[in-house]
């Protein structure tokens, strides 16, 4: 997937749900794609997360990378909320912030889709 292809995936993500806000998770170790399918479906699962997008990009050292999520939520959720729900460390959760810019964040989220070390999937 190329540059141009990515960007109108975003753009394409931005209308699926209407994303409130965004966050990152860093950990000590690479996220494998089931894990964050089982984060994600936890998330979900708690009745005021309408859909959760999960892609995994890489970090410069191979041995790590990190996860961008976007939440479609009518409730403010904090890294508190999503520690709990998901049982990953609050330390390792990014500020989570309200989004402005749908297509804007959504195009940033989508920037590695393709690419051979990125997992992206959608949680309803």
């Amino acid at each position: 997937m190329n540059y141009s292809s990515r960007m109108e995936y975003g753009k394409g993500l931005s209308n699926m749900f209407n994303w409130t806000q965004t966050t990152y998770l860093r950990g000590d170790y690479k996220f494998t794609n089931s894990y964050v399918d089982r984060l994600c479906e936890s998330l979900v699962g708690y009745p005021s997360i309408n859909g959760v997008f999960a892609s995994i990009e890489k970090d410069k050292l191979d041995s790590h990378n990190h996860l961008h999520l976007l939440l479609s939520s009518k409730h403010k959720i904090n890294r508190y909320m999503i520690s709990k729900l998901s049982g990953f460390n609050s330390l390792g959760i990014g500020n989570v912030d309200n989004i402005k810019n749908n297509i804007g964040v959504s195009k940033y989220v989508a920037k590695h889709i393709g690419k051979d070390f990125s997992y992206h999937n959608i949680y309803v």
